[in-house]
């Protein structure tokens, strides 16, 4: 294949992908669900929980830490490894290595992994209802577009129908069968029907401005974008099955809000735990064992030779001089390295007991604040619960009322409509004027769109209440 049919083909195939058909509920909520902002920051923020437990779970561990030096040092000092005072640069160097861990510090650390465990499913459940209400956002948008496109297809229906109307009457008015006034009349309703496709293509274009916009698209990809209508997209009465409580039951019992709000009084226990655990004796323990070389470290190298003699005492009751011969090398030499490194060698272990007695009322105000954390956590639980069951309650209710009044819309869609089929006829005839006729139409078309708006709101509402149901969002 040649190079010029290789990027034609990559340049292309943005336009295959959106050029598959319309997007179907499921698969804009799926792409929402990939593309969100929010639930990649809730995402990381579950991220965040699992490291930070990582860390909770190395609390358990000793530390071990290496060490090493090398150095100069010019004037007297001590040197460490000779225990002699030295004048001259010296070269040293250290090398160790140590390790500790706290045996007991009143259970704080096992509390602070009960709680990291506890934050991680709290974090799991905030990143569901982070999903569910983005799902949510998007069945709303999408059930928007499908209104909207209903809506956008009666205007263009009303518009052909009085441009229709227009055609007539000016075939009445010309063999004289109707007045001059009653074509300028319709006419003027023909050009109120093409202002109202108009405002429809544009409250369309916003509504697929708001999809779009949450799934995320740009450019190309929402030009082209398309939704794909649902097939017997009616109001059931089916869908209002069951009662309130049993989506009441299903809601307070799998909702990420109420785990999220249980995980919450779980974490305030442990925090009320680890604040308990400062009253505590902390025991810990450490190990070190190092070694090191110093330039200062010499050895006699050679024979021993005399040096003289010196008095090393007097004897008692004579005070006469005691003389001893001394002897001594000439020469030194360092000792060498990896002798020192061997000979050097030391190691300590240490038990550490730390008892708390006063620290400025810090322990006792942070047990106090972590007891009214935990009435807080509790409460909140209780208003979670309280306001998801009110939620599902007013969305069942919502939905049955929405239910009645598209009944009650059919009923007046279907009045409207012998209305105005009837009064078309007497229009025509020169029975009724232009008002009477102009306003049957007005009724009739009020009709309709009260009848749309019920039957989007009914049917997202069903949505919602299968949603609480634990149901997927889907029209099929």
């Amino acid at each position: 294949m040649s190079i010029r049919k290789l990027i034609l083909i990559a340049c292309c195939s943005p336009l295959m992908t959106f050029a598959q058909g319309p997007w179907d509920l499921e698969k804009c909520i799926e792409h929402a669900l990939s593309n969100n902002l929010s639930i990649k920051q809730s995402e990381l923020n579950l991220e965040l929980t699992e490291l930070n437990q990582d860390r909770n779970l190395g609390a358990f561990l000793p530390n071990l830490n290496a060490s090493g030096s090398h150095g100069y040092n010019w004037g007297q000092t001590i040197d460490p490894f000779t225990n002699s005072f030295a004048t001259e640069r010296i070269q040293s160097n250290s090398f160790g290595i140590s390790t500790g861990m706290t045996l007991f510090n009143g259970f704080q650390i096992l509390n602070s992994y009960k709680q990291g465990s506890v934050n991680i499913e709290r974090s799991k459940a905030d990143l569901q209802k982070m999903k569910n209400d983005v799902a949510l956002n998007v069945a709303n948008a999408f059930l928007n577009v499908l209104f909207n496109q209903e809506f956008l297809n009666i205007a263009r229906f009303n518009f052909e129908s009085s441009d229709e109307q227009v055609k007539r009457i000016e075939q009445l008015v010309e063999v004289g069968a109707a007045p001059e006034g009653n074509l300028m009349e319709i006419k003027a309703q023909n050009a109120s029907d093409k202002a109202a496709v108009v405002n429809a293509e544009n409250n369309l274009n916003i509504a697929m401005l708001g999809l779009t916009q949450l799934l995320r698209l740009e450019g190309i990809e929402a030009k082209n974008f398309s939704v794909a209508s649902p097939q017997d997209l009616e109001p059931d009465a089916g869908s209002l099955a069951g009662s309130a409580a049993l989506a009441v039951e299903n809601a307070v019992n799998t909702f990420p809000e109420i785990k999220s709000a249980q995980a919450g009084i779980i974490a305030a226990e442990q925090d009320l735990s680890i604040s308990k655990g400062a009253i505590s004796p902390r025991l810990s323990v450490s190990f070190s064992y190092g070694t090191g070389y110093s330039g200062a470290n010499n050895i006699p190298v050679g024979e021993l030779q005399y040096e003289g003699d010196q008095p090393i005492g007097l004897v008692q009751n004579t005070n006469e001089v005691v003389i001893a011969p001394v002897f001594g090398y000439d020469e030194f030499e360092t000792k060498p390295f990896g002798d020192q490194l061997s000979d050097n060698i030391n190691s300590s272990l240490f038990f550490q007991l730390t008892v708390p007695i006063f620290n400025g009322f810090n322990t006792k105000t942070n047990i106090a604040q972590n007891k009214v954390r935990q009435l807080q956590a509790e409460f909140t639980l209780e208003q979670v619960q309280q306001q998801l069951s009110q939620d599902v309650e007013r969305a069942y209710a919502d939905a049955l009322a929405a239910y009645n009044n598209y009944l009650a819309a059919e009923a007046s869609v279907e009045a409207t409509n012998l209305a105005f089929e009837y009064a078309t006829v007497q229009y025509e005839a020169g029975v009724i004027n232009a008002v009477d006729y102009t306003n049957s139409r007005i009724r009739r078309d009020n009709a309709q769109a009260d009848l749309i708006r019920n039957k989007y709101d009914y049917i997202f509402r069903t949505k919602v209440l299968d949603f609480y149901q634990g149901k997927a969002l889907s029209f099929k």
